[in-house]
């Protein structure tokens, strides 16, 4: 047995301390990261008013646009000037991540703070594949950073549910997730580390399902609590769907402090609605606030197809919260209105109000799929663990 020499075990030894310290630090920046961004949750709006204020109203996305190119810039001297990269391809993808933000911003995503979070999640998305490398190869590697990102954007939009300055919305996870992906695509095809271009095995099946297993309980949280289930309402007298938390005749006779409500509701179009919905008394109150202020908003726009068949709505399922107020619109302003929309009158509509309702299963159908997608990938990880004994050899012939 030869013994190891000094040298080569201080060698071993300075690897292993070196390495340990820059998973620790990986893990910590991407920890510390998204903490950031569920610590500002209540705040960023807040920011950007103060912004606007006093910078003027374009301010807020000129510093979203910086934060954005700052990260592109970031990436094009590391190929430059630390990898010395030659190739065109990495750049023509830094070009292509840069159309494509562009006009996710311009098209799809257009409220500013919204913006930030966009691409804060494409930092998640690196940072999950730096923190995740340390331990995964392959393409399995970039399926669990992509996991794990959509993981934190799930908690991240259930905690925004409960913040009253902020909306949590299941399409924002994902849209979440895309910027993640984004932000994996920019490794992938302009960083192409060599990580990527290994096998990946069980370890990175194993992590990957068990990031889904998370997934699943949040997600069930967020659609009991932040999106809700709820009644899909089709009324065919007045040609009009809409959700709604309670039953039809559960709203027509809902009489919980209404004059509470009347109140709160005569400030609409001097308060933002930003600042009224947190001081609603409960979600009934939310729905007849948000269509009311739906039918006033397009009055002044002066679409009179919803006005008409948000009037119908409320007349027909929260009259009680207008009874006596000024938005208790006179028969004759509905009749005039369905005069002037002739023929377009009689067309269906569909009310966006609390569209996030969930009405096609109840809470006890989804935590029951959920127990039954929580064993099965218990037992899919139970069977990639289990050893796989090795096939007997053939025995050779003469």
């Amino acid at each position: 047995m030869i013994a190891a020499t000094p040298a080569a075990t201080n060698s071993s030894s300075s690897y292993n301390s070196n390495d340990l310290r820059r998973t620790i630090f990986a893990w910590t920046l991407l920890i510390a990261f998204v903490a950031f961004i569920y610590a500002t949750l209540g705040s960023l709006p807040a920011a950007r008013d103060w912004l606007e204020l006093h910078y003027g109203k374009g301010i807020f996305a000129t510093v979203t646009y910086l934060g954005a190119g700052f990260g592109v810039a970031w990436v094009l001297a590391y190929l430059i000037f630390r990898k010395k990269e030659r190739r065109l391809v990495p750049y023509l993808s830094l070009v292509f991540i840069g159309l494509f933000l562009r006009h996710a911003m311009q098209n799809w995503i257009t409220i500013p703070v919204e913006q930030v979070h966009f691409i804060e999640y494409g930092g998640v998305g690196f940072l999950s594949y730096h923190a995740l490398k340390h331990h995964l190869r392959g393409w399995g590697l970039i399926a669990a950073a992509f996991l794990l990102s959509y993981l934190f954007g799930t908690i991240d939009e259930t905690l925004q549910g409960n913040i009253p300055v902020r909306v949590g919305a299941q399409q924002d996870m994902y849209w979440n997730g895309l910027a993640a992906a984004m932000g994996l695509w920019v490794v992938v095809m302009s960083l192409r580390p060599v990580q990527i271009k290994s096998k990946s095995g069980h370890r990175e099946a194993t992590v990957s399902l068990t990031i889904i297993a998370l997934c699943l309980p949040v997600q069930g949280y967020f659609n009991l609590d932040v999106a809700q289930f709820g009644h899909l309402i089709n009324d065919p007298e007045r040609l009009v769907t809409f959700r709604s938390r309670s039953a039809p005749e559960e709203l027509q006779t809902y009489d919980d402090k209404l004059d509470d409500f009347k109140k709160l509701s005569a400030q609409l179009g001097r308060v933002r609605m930003v600042e009224l919905l947190p001081q609603v008394h409960d979600r009934t109150h939310e729905e007849a606030l948000v269509h009311i202020f739906r039918r006033g908003y397009h009055n002044r726009l002066g679409h009179n197809f919803i006005v008409f068949k948000e009037d119908l709505i409320i007349d027909g399922y929260f009259h009680q919260f207008v009874e006596s107020t000024m938005f208790d619109y006179p028969r004759e302003r509905s009749s005039q209105l369905s005069e002037a929309l002739a023929d377009t009158a009689a067309w269906p509509y569909e009310s966006p109000v609390a569209e996030h309702l969930i009405t096609k299963f109840s809470s006890a159908q989804m935590w029951l799929v959920i127990a039954m997608l929580e064993a099965g990938i218990l037992a899919a990880i139970v069977r990639i663990k289990r050893k796989i004994p090795s096939s007997p050899l053939r025995k050779r012939g003469p």
